[in-house]
């Protein structure tokens, strides 16, 4: 698959971002608002790259793994893949 338009603009911001945070400017802004990106998309794509970056720099600082984890299972029942009640 290919990305073009707003989707490679967005994803390069969130490499530079994610590979050099110091390098990362306001012309980096910028140039997503010249190209038609509002200000919403740019603060949701610097989120969830930052969340990212985080989830991973800590589970990696930690040296700790989902090894015998079921990722994506309710954490209320991790036996039933079908529960997924809240409560």
């Amino acid at each position: 698959m290919f990305f073009d338009g707003h989707e490679l603009l967005l994803l390069q911001y969130a490499k530079r971002l994610t590979l050099h945070p110091s390098s990362t400017g306001k012309n980096n802004i910028e140039l997503l608002q010249k190209n038609g990106l509002g200000d919403g998309e740019i603060v949701e794509v610097n989120q969830v790259a930052a969340s990212f970056c985080y989830a991973n720099r800590s589970v990696l600082g930690l040296v700790t793994t989902t090894k015998a984890d079921e990722l994506g299972l309710s954490p209320n029942n991790s036996h039933d893949a079908d529960d997924w009640n809240l409560a």
